[in-house]
C-alpha cells in the first residue's frame, strides 16, 4: 500500500511539473508574440503607466525601498521583479 501511495505521489508530481513547465513555455510564447507585434507596430510599451501613483510619488521622493514594497503589496510581483522594475525607473527619472 505504501509503495503504490508513493508511486501516485511521484507520478502527481511529475504530471504537475510537466503541465507547469507547459504552461510557463506558452507565457514566454505569448510574451514573444506581443513584443514582436508591438515592435513591428512601433508602439513603445511605457512600463511607467501600469505603475501605480504612489509607487511613482515614493520613486520620485527617491524611498527606493518604499516603492519596491509598495509595488509588490499591490502587483503580487516577487522581490526581485519589483526590485528590476523599481531600479529601471529609477534610471528614467
Amino acid at each position: 500500500m505504501d509503495e503504490g501511495f508513493i508511486i501516485f505521489v511521484v507520478l502527481a508530481f511529475l504530471f504537475i511539473y510537466s503541465e507547469i513547465r507547459a504552461t510557463r513555455s506558452k507565457i514566454n510564447f505569448l510574451e514573444n508574440k506581443i513584443d514582436t507585434l508591438l515592435k513591428n507596430n512601433g508602439i513603445v510599451y511605457d512600463e511607467k503607466l501600469h505603475v501605480p501613483k504612489d509607487v511613482l510619488t515614493a520613486i520620485t521622493l527617491g524611498h527606493k525601498l518604499k516603492a519596491i514594497r509598495l509595488y509588490r503589496d499591490q502587483t503580487g510581483a516577487s522581490f526581485k521583479e519589483a526590485q528590476e522594475i523599481i531600479g529601471r525607473l529609477v534610471k528614467d527619472i
